[in-house]
């Protein structure tokens, strides 16, 4: 029987663990608390268990002793940059929170880890086919628990009433959830291109839409367009380059999907999420107070500007308006050193944009208040607070300023190693190389590079870096790695 049971979780294990991850995350919504949830610590359990039984089962050791060994020795440089802070030195290195600085690391470091481990595991074509029905299924747990938490009446809204419906996802989470919603419709959609159920091949796109719509994010509202567009343009290549026959009713399905979300969107919770925020901005303001006083400031250079003391006065007063008011950069490093930062900009929406305020302010320690060693492995995240209020929402940025050059550099590296893979086995067989399950792990991949930056949580939220951990995996085999194990 155990033999059995043991057999039974070898063939299921990725399966479940991939088809869990939107089980963990409702778990989450219902269990969080100041100390955590109990789906983070399953998490962190499965981060920590995964490289051990990799290394038990993988044929080949070395490959993955190797990439750990890096990653913990860049961890290790990390914390003792951080542990050199005295009292007497002006410089921010370190010493605030240590405690939440590697829990912050181990966040950054799951995906390397867990794409190791994959490696090392998904050898056989049967382990491998267990992560897609595993992402399949966690689509379709993920596209039920919206409606189900909705008639309930237990769910969450996205921004605030009639702005967007998430559903059982905490308000921290919102950014990962448009990711999760992201990556698992692109694999959805990539299924609707190869069933040849057609009123599946149908379904699957309008269920998507809907979900992207009703979620008030730019993320997901913008990805209509993407991932439909995408599989549009890949059903023409495949009738042009491939000679298959052309899915004409799949074709025109994410055409006029994409033609109803735009003549939809003024009744959308995302234009009504727009329109919240252009209502906050004040255009002009700057150059109408100033043009009061007979001060054209159009063709001034920022010497210019910087050096006339009316100029100065007036827009001190008004970034005070826009940075003081939330996150406090004046106060935090000087009128004069935030005023050069944004060489004295009058563009409001980048003024009042909090990404672009908590980038300034990381980029504000970043220039003056750190060392050579610091820049090279980067400042702890505690130094920007511990309550997230600071923390960039954009990944790239984030990995650069925590992580430094060298962490910047081995974290994009790896990443880019993958895309490499992509672009060799493209110039080795083209043509082979056109298969619907290639398309959509190269789809994935671009789009959630692209949200890392643009919305975040991809590489710092471990319900979403497992999902970019599993594809670049299945990208190492689909580009032509035949070995059992890493």
């Amino acid at each position: 029987m155990n033999h059995l049971k043991r057999t039974w979780l070898e063939e299921h294990w990725l399966f479940l663990l991939i088809a869990a991850q939107p089980l963990l995350d409702t778990l989450a919504y219902f269990t969080r608390n100041e100390a955590g949830t109990v789906s983070g610590y399953i998490r962190l359990a499965v981060m920590l268990a995964l490289p051990l039984w990799a290394l038990w089962k993988a044929e080949r050791k070395k490959p993955i002793l190797v990439g750990l060994a890096v990653i913990a020795a860049f961890c290790a440089l990390h914390v003792l940059n951080g542990l050199r802070v005295t009292e007497r030195n002006p410089i921010y290195v370190g010493g605030y929170n240590l405690l939440y600085d590697v829990q912050y690391m181990l966040r950054v470091a799951q995906a390397p880890v867990l794409c190791l481990s994959f490696l090392a595991l998904l050898g056989e074509e049967q382990t491998r086919r267990q992560a897609w029905r595993g992402v399949l299924a966690a689509a379709l747990i993920m596209a039920l628990s919206v409606p189900l938490a909705w008639v309930t009446g237990t769910g969450n809204v996205t921004y605030g009433p009639g702005l967007g419906y998430s559903g059982w996802v905490i308000d921290d989470n919102r950014c990962a959830n448009s990711i999760l919603l992201v990556t698992l419709s692109a694999f959805s959609v990539g299924y609707a291109v190869k069933t040849e159920k057609k009123w599946l091949s149908v379904l699957i796109p309008v269920i998507v839409s809907a979900l992207f719509l009703t979620n008030g994010t730019k993320a997901c509202y913008y990805s209509i367009f993407a991932i439909f567009g995408a599989w549009a343009c890949w059903l023409l290549a495949e009738k042009l380059l491939l000679k298959k026959r052309l899915k004409t009713l799949l074709l025109a399905v994410l055409l006029l999907l994409m033609v109803f979300s735009v003549v939809i969107y003024p009744w959308t919770p995302r234009c009504r999420v727009d329109q919240h925020l252009a209502g906050r901005d004040s255009t002009g303001e700057i150059e109408a107070t100033l043009l009061e006083k007979g001060i054209d400031i159009t063709d001034m250079s920022f010497e210019e500007r910087y050096e006339n003391p009316v100029v100065r006065e007036v827009f001190e007063h008004y970034y005070w308006k826009y940075l003081g008011a939330l996150y406090n950069l004046p106060d935090r490093f000087g009128m004069d050193r935030v005023l050069r930062h944004y060489r004295m900009s009058t563009d409001v929406p980048r003024l009042i944009d909090t990404r672009v305020m908590k980038r300034s302010y990381a980029a504000l320690i970043w220039s003056e208040e750190t060392d050579t060693l610091t820049k090279l492995v980067g400042f702890e995240a505690a130094i920007v607070g511990t309550d997230g209020r600071y923390d960039m929402e954009n990944d790239w940025p984030a990995v650069f300023y925590y992580y430094g050059y060298l962490g910047f550099a081995l974290y994009v590296g790896f990443a880019l190693w993958f895309v490499l893979r992509i672009l060799r086995g493209l110039r080795a067989d083209f043509k082979g190389s056109l298969t619907v399950e290639n398309f959509t792990l190269a789809l994935v991949l671009a789009l959630q590079a692209g949200l890392a930056q643009f919305s975040g949580a991809l590489v710092r939220r471990p319900n979403v870096s497992v999902y970019f951990a599993l594809v670049l995996a299945l990208i190492w085999y689909q580009t032509g790695r035949k070995e059992k194990a890493a």
